[in-house]
């Protein structure tokens, strides 16, 4: 009887951007350094692209909907993603299309 009266949820693909986080990781992109952006693209065209998860501070066992919030929270005000000293806008930019993908 109480399985019947708790509502099945159905599973969540971490792999698949919800809304919200779409349009926050399509802001970030807006935002971001237009010369990045376009570097970016080019290397996310390549067919064996995949993003520098250690260059972006990563494990290579994040999920889409993981990378996608990390990045996006860790943007600078100026558009720019830096880690530690490195400017890494053009890599971060290009996981951000990969996670649209």
């Amino acid at each position: 009887m109480l399985a019947l009266s708790i509502p099945a949820s159905p599973l969540v693909n971490e792999d698949v951007l919800e809304p919200s986080v779409e349009n926050e990781v399509e802001h970030a992109l807006a935002v971001a350094p237009s010369n990045e952006v376009a570097r970016a693209a080019a290397a996310v065209a390549a067919p064996a692209y995949a993003p520098p998860l250690a260059e972006l501070g990563a494990t290579g066992a994040v999920t889409r909907t993981a990378l996608a919030v990390k990045l996006v929270s860790e943007q600078r005000a100026d558009g720019r993603w830096l880690a530690g000293t490195n400017d890494v806008t053009a890599a971060a930019a290009g996981a951000l299309m990969w996670c649209l993908r």
